[in-house]
């Protein structure tokens, strides 16, 4: 997910484009993990990569195109060899939208790609599922993370 250095390297971007983060860059420097009003702050002034990406899933899953949506932030499993098909798919979705950004290696960190590869291809050798069930688990968190922000970003605005 978003790291205290990601937020840092991204308010310096808002700041290099004249918006002044002074305040957010202190209080991001006093914390051990960003909260949801700095991601929120700068989701407002410049949108997350990984939350548009999230947005799509979510756009698709409205329009009945895919359910990887749904089965990301569905709470119980009913088979967990689910868990290998939806981390296989959310991988192929995170390089496809790679692909359109101009500097995806960002993204690629906030939405977990290293680390869905690393639970996969632990299956394929121990046959463990419960690495990749507790992998959705934290992408679950990550979306509600990501929700949060989204409502600090609405109470900010009103």
């Amino acid at each position: 997910m978003v790291t205290k250095s990601d937020c840092l390297i991204l308010l310096f971007e808002l700041r290099d484009k004249g918006i002044d983060t002074s305040e957010k860059i202190s209080e991001v420097l006093s914390l051990q993990a960003p909260t949801a009003d700095i991601i929120a702050y700068i989701n407002r002034n410049r949108q997350l990569d990984v939350q548009k990406f999230y947005e799509k899933l979510r756009d698709s899953y409205n329009h009945k195109k895919s359910n990887l949506y749904i089965n990301i932030v569905r709470e119980e499993i009913k088979d967990p060899k689910d868990s290998l098909t939806t981390l296989a798919s959310l991988n192929l979705q995170i390089l496809l939208f790679a692909k359109k950004l101009e500097d995806p290696q960002m993204f690629l960190r906030h939405a977990r790609f290293d680390e869905i590869n690393k639970c996969l291809l632990n299956y394929s050798r121990t046959y463990d599922l419960k690495p990749c069930v507790e992998l959705l688990q934290l992408l679950r968190a990550d979306l509600k993370v990501l929700k949060e922000s989204e409502k600090e970003e609405e109470k900010s605005s009103n």
